[in-house]
């Protein structure tokens, strides 16, 4: 067979495409499977139909979570978008050095999110902890800062600490799409006598408008399903305070161990997942 047949690529393709349908399809079949069976290892596995979905949308703590992961997947989006727009800026006007300074804003996204909730539990402590301690140096607070105690504050801590590892993912996009921008652009808006900003607002963001969305797509999928970086953190409280819907899917596995309600969970969080993308595409296909 020659290289120019369109065949040969697909034969070679065919162990790792097959390898990918069995490692996404099977998972997805016995969670579509188990959505529709009562398997909560005290009755015997029985079909239920949309009994899980319905007992799903009647828990109180399944709102709960939902509202509470709205609240944090719109707190982390919002706050990578902005932090990486400002460290993209910041690094497109390096010269000298740059790789240096690349590499070492990458290393936040590439720390897991399990350490990097660790991290953040340690520097949030009321105790012992580096934030607490800066912020009653600089006289903006006068007793230790405790997010684990305070309802609302536990919201923005994990908001922070989620966003602090999205964020070097987010200004690579965004520094690329900079760094495509022609200078001329910059320089005939300068003669136009054009300021920073209108620079910014016509010029910037119109041209990175394409990866920002991109950013942004990735960024809510991915925060709306977080779980990881709130387990060392948090745990979910003070009170629920962070009990965002992930958590809900992991507490009817291990706690309760309601296998056909999680993986109704499951199928409602992919859905979500599902909705958020396609409005991310409709939006961006809108304004091509």
């Amino acid at each position: 067979m020659r290289l120019s047949n369109p065949w040969y690529g697909f034969l070679l393709n065919l162990p790792g495409l097959v390898i990918v349908l069995l490692w996404v399809l099977f998972p997805a079949f016995l969670l579509v499977c188990w959505s529709f069976l009562r398997h909560d290892n005290i009755n015997p596995v029985t079909f239920a139909g949309l009994g899980n979905y319905v007992a799903l949308f009647e828990h109180r703590l399944f709102w709960l979570s939902f509202g509470k992961v709205a609240v944090f997947c719109v707190g982390t989006t919002a706050l990578t978008l902005f932090g990486g727009m400002a460290l993209a800026l910041s690094m497109v006007k390096i010269t000298r050095g740059s790789w240096f300074f690349r590499s070492l804003m990458i290393l936040p996204w590439a720390v897991p999110a399990v350490v990097s909730g660790i991290i953040w539990k340690w520097m949030f402590s009321p105790d012992f902890g580096v934030i607490s301690d800066l912020l009653i140096k600089i006289g903006l607070i006068s007793e230790p800062l405790s997010i684990y105690g305070n309802f609302d504050l536990a919201m923005v801590g994990v908001i922070v600490a989620d966003s602090w590892t999205r964020i070097p993912f987010m200004a690579i996009i965004l520094l690329a799409a900079l760094l495509s921008v022609s200078p001329e652009l910059y320089e005939a808006a300068k003669v136009d006598g054009a300021g920073s900003l209108s620079r910014f607002a016509s010029i910037t963001l119109p041209l990175i408008k394409g990866p920002a969305m991109v950013g942004l797509l990735i960024t809510t999928m991915f925060s709306f399903r977080t779980i990881d970086i709130i387990i060392p953190l948090t745990a979910g409280g003070p009170g629920r305070a962070t009990y965002v819907f992930g958590y809900y899917i992991w507490d009817q596995i291990i706690k309760t161990l309601n296998f056909g309600v999680a993986a109704a969970a499951g199928m409602f969080l992919f859905f979500m997942t599902s909705l958020i993308a396609a409005v991310f595409v409709y939006i961006s296909k809108r304004e091509t």
